[in-house]
């Protein structure tokens, strides 16, 4: 599959659940409505329409950073890759 949008999302720049969000928000081009938790985060993943591939980098970041939480937002990442088929999500532990 051809992806027509690539987002790349720096783990080392979330490290607050505040910092995950607006950064989610703004590389993802959010809405403004967009509810700044991971509830809010599935839904718009589920929502995407189009071939899209997000790269996590510096992924093991983000657990140190933020423990279960960070966990818990890997997780709603690689599960709304596996429901949807327009988005293949990446983790990876550096650039």
């Amino acid at each position: 599959m051809k992806y027509v949008t690539k987002i790349a999302l720096n783990a080392r720049r979330m490290n607050t659940r505040e910092r995950v969000h607006a950064h989610i928000k703004e590389r993802m081009r959010l809405p403004e409505w967009y509810g700044n938790n991971l509830d809010a985060l599935n839904d718009c993943l589920g929502n995407i329409n189009k071939p899209t591939w997000i790269i996590l980098r510096f992924a093991p970041d983000l657990e140190r950073a933020l423990g279960d939480y960070g966990k818990k937002l890997n997780r709603v990442l690689l599960q709304a890759a596996e429901q949807n088929p327009n988005l293949r999500v990446t983790l990876r532990r550096w650039l």
